[in-house]
């Protein structure tokens, strides 16, 4: 099961806790702002840290189960928890109410095996996406810090950033992605999300924490990785709060 994605969301799993988790539990809340989740079974599909499935069961679900090809990020006991590929979901038929995919299927190479599979699971379907476009100034300033200690983004990020990522934040594309699938009713609605994220401290836990910059943040010397969350933190001071356009998808 090990790819590069999934190693690098294993190394980064502390620092995506300390960081991005925080503004990923808030973009949870809107993908399951609206569902009837009521004593639901729900798949969190590609779950990483779990926020997905921490929203479903506050909405009332009865019972989660979390999956995701990287072990190391995924949520920990009392959470149910799988590490196994989803495109190889070891589920039987119809065993969820509903499948949350929360920001996943944009890693997706071949995203449509995957949601056949999550239709064969669950009936219904709510997605999430960043919509096409989006960006905030922290991610050039934090990977211009980075820069200056010798980073380069590695290869399946780039790889990620030019292909999948931009077929799902289309809402059109994405929902006729969806619709392949199999799914006879699909909508899909933006919502523009403020996260509180604003103090510069956080600021720079959430870039330094992603998965395709923590693990070399996390070789740097201890001196280094110091100066790298000062000097960010020093150059994002007055940024702006971030505010999230979000794609959400729902499928029967």
């Amino acid at each position: 099961m090990t790819t590069p994605v999934g190693a690098a969301y294993d190394a980064a799993a502390s620092a995506w806790r300390d960081g991005p988790a925080r503004l990923y539990a808030g973009l949870a809340e809107v993908l399951v702002d609206g569902l009837d989740l009521d004593g639901a079974a729900v798949l969190d599909a590609g779950a990483g840290s779990g926020v997905a499935g921490d929203a479903a069961r506050r909405a009332g679900a009865a019972r989660v189960v979390a999956i995701d090809l990287a072990p190391a990020i995924l949520p920990r006991p009392p959470a149910l928890a799988v590490a196994a590929d989803l495109a190889r979901l070891p589920f039987a038929h119809r065993a969820f109410d509903i499948a949350l995919a929360a920001f996943s299927l944009g890693h997706l190479t071949d995203p449509e095996p995957v949601l056949a599979g999550l239709r064969r699971v669950a009936p219904m379907l709510a997605a999430s996406a960043f919509a096409q476009g989006w960006t905030h100034p922290a991610k050039d300033v934090v990977e211009q810090v980075l820069a200056e200690h010798g980073y380069r983004p590695p290869g399946w990020y780039l790889a990620f950033k030019s292909g999948p990522e931009r077929r799902i934040g289309d809402p059109d594309r994405f929902a006729a992605l969806v619709a392949g699938a199999g799914h006879r009713e699909v909508r899909v609605r933006r919502v523009e999300v403020a996260t509180g994220l604003v103090e510069p401290e956080d600021l720079a836990a959430w870039r330094l924490g992603m998965a395709h910059v923590a693990p070399f943040v996390d070789r740097l010397p201890q001196s280094a990785r110091r100066a790298v969350r000062e000097e960010a933190a020093r150059r994002l001071a007055g940024a702006p709060e971030v505010v999230v356009p979000v794609l959400v998808l729902t499928a029967t």
